[in-house]
């Protein structure tokens, strides 16, 4: 409740790249109170994990912006355009049509000049991706700081301290099961598998603390990131050192509390030496459809509440049917996880798009999104038993080795192997299967690859992709997606307020996700019963209606 207190500053009409930077933290600031009021909501519980990486990705980068800011904070509009170029990548590789897209590129104007065709914009560096943004990091050798270094107040020192309380052992396999949960796959909806709640809902004690540990750092880094990079953003009417000083010490009390629960403190010494920083060498090559002309910006104009109506509407239907999940024997824990994760998941999305929580939504929806393209890679053409074995065994396998190379990272870097196991072993009541791995072990399609799959009906079958990297832009935090999260009417600027395309694109996605993930994963609980083909039929058929709606408002397919 802090970090509520401080006032929100932007200078409109200045630079582009410090306009972001303002928005960087107001928009830290609402996914932690999001992660944070899912904390034993009984739903989404892995979109805190979701959630948590992103804002760790956050404090990464701001951390690194604040050590030069006047070198580093324009590669924001940098990124802005290299996302821009990825984006028309997806349409053109895949034969798909935006015909809305300068729309998506500039959905805030008579702010700060967000076209990117001036020479500035142009000229603007690239940003590390988040893979070199943690090698630097854990480069730095950042440790654990006492009190005394909070009383000076400097930014520097603050930072310093900050950057210490990320300093968990086995951060990168910590940053795995946030990775994990954020992808939606079965690995991460295993952190729902708690030993006295639903399936798919509640988050497991230690997950959940882990999850809150690095979001409380993450914003907290951010702001003081951005108090390095734009000064003149800070209140005049708030007394920084206070604040700050108030906030590292409600930040810390979050850290011993969450230590306390996941167990990944009193770690072993690090086998491994300290990380080599992997560089990527970056040529810029950008599309003509990249820079948008002022005359191109389109208005904001559009409305989104025929899609809200239609989703209402297949929310109803999803729940008109709930299957028990022992009423054919034992259930295996993927197709129970596919249901209700699933289940939860689009309750987070209905739950959270009118109440202020928007980008939570979002968040669940990319979710559903991925995860539903897996699951129909892996039950496409059911009849044929034996392609049916082999896709099983190669989507088994890849989290078997997902979970071996995060066990690994932990013990690698300081944690002890009990302690490693203990954050990946499922309760008691559930019955793990061996976790050998098949030798020469195919891995699984790219999500792009299944998600053209999941799209073979369409007219445009590369919607989904595109669909998948505009969701994208929200939950990397890249100024494509905080500029959606942002809406500016009548002269007032509203920093958490979903643009109408992304909401369009959120529920469209949110519907076929789950419908995909529910209906399929029924007809395995249920063995294929009359019930559950109807069921599944009608979940699609209206959540095609959804997409119907919702084409004219997002512009894909």
């Amino acid at each position: 409740m802090h970090l509520d207190t401080l006032p929100a500053v932007f200078h409109f009409g200045g630079p582009a790249d410090q306009f972001l930077a303002e928005a960087a933290f107001p928009h830290a600031r609402w996914r932690y109170a999001c992660a944070d009021s899912l904390l034993g909501s009984g739903i989404g519980g892995t979109v805190v994990g979701a959630i948590a990486r992103s804002l760790f990705d956050d404090g990464l980068l701001w951390q690194w912006i604040a050590e030069s800011p006047s070198e580093r904070r324009p590669g924001l509009v940098g990124s802005m355009l290299e996302e821009r170029d990825r984006i028309c990548g997806t349409l053109a590789d895949h034969e798909a049509s935006c015909p809305n897209l300068a729309r998506w590129f500039v959905p805030l104007y008579d702010v700060t000049d967000l076209t990117g065709s001036s020479l500035a914009a142009l000229a603007a560096p690239s940003l590390p991706d988040t893979a070199e943004l943690l090698d630097l990091f854990l480069g730095s050798s950042p440790t654990r700081a006492g009190a005394a270094s909070l009383l000076g107040g400097r930014i520097e020192d603050l930072l310093q301290t900050a950057r210490g309380m990320l300093a968990m052992p086995g951060l990168r396999g910590a940053v795995m099961v946030l990775a994990h949960a954020g992808h939606g796959n079965l690995l991460g909806l295993q952190s729902s598998v708690a030993a006295g709640g639903a399936v798919g809902h509640d988050l497991r004690a230690d997950h959940e603390a882990l999850f809150i540990h690095v979001a409380a750092v993450g914003v907290t880094v951010t702001l003081l990131g951005m108090c390095a990079a734009v000064p003149e953003c800070w209140p005049p009417e708030v007394e920084q050192a206070g604040f700050l000083r108030t906030l590292m010490r409600l930040t810390e009390d979050v850290v011993t509390a969450a230590s306390a629960v996941h167990g990944l403190g009193d770690p072993k010494p690090a086998t491994k030496d300290a990380s080599k920083v992997r560089v990527k060498t970056r040529t810029r090559r950008l599309r003509p459809e990249v820079l948008v002309a002022h005359h191109d910006i389109l208005p904001d104009v559009l409305d989104a509440g025929q899609v809200i109506a239609a989703a209402r509407q297949y929310e109803d239907f999803v729940h008109s049917w709930i299957i028990s999940p022992w009423a054919h024997g034992n259930p295996k824990l993927a197709n129970a996880l596919a249901q209700y994760g699933a289940r939860s998941t689009f309750a987070t999305v209905m739950d959270t798009f009118e109440e202020g929580a928007a980008v939570t939504a979002v968040f669940a929806a990319r979710m559903l999104l991925e995860e539903a393209a897996r699951f129909t890679w892996l039950t496409q053409d059911p009849q044929d038993e034996d392609a049916f074995v082999q896709r099983s065994t190669q989507y088994f396998d890849e989290f078997r080795a997902k979970r071996k190379s995060t066990i690994a990272a932990f013990t690698g870097n300081g944690v002890a192997l009990a302690a490693a196991t203990r954050l990946l072993k499922m309760p008691d009541h559930v019955i793990e299967v061996p976790q050998t791995i098949t030798k020469g072990r195919k891995r699984l399609p790219s999500v792009e690859k299944m998600l053209l799959l999941m799209g073979a009906n369409f007219p445009e079958p590369g919607w989904l992709p595109a669909a998948y990297s505009l969701l994208s832009q929200v939950t990397h935090s890249t100024p494509t997606g905080l500029m959606h999260m942002t809406r500016y009417r009548d002269q007032v600027l509203s920093c958490g307020d979903i643009s109408p395309e992304m909401l369009a694109l959120a529920l469209d996605a949110a519907c076929l996700g789950s419908a995909t993930l529910i209906g399929r994963s029924g007809l395995m609980l249920t063995q294929g019963s009359d019930e559950g083909q109807e069921y599944a039929i009608g979940l699609m058929r209206r959540a095609l209606e959804v997409h119907n709606t919702a084409r004219p408002v997002h512009g894909l397919d």
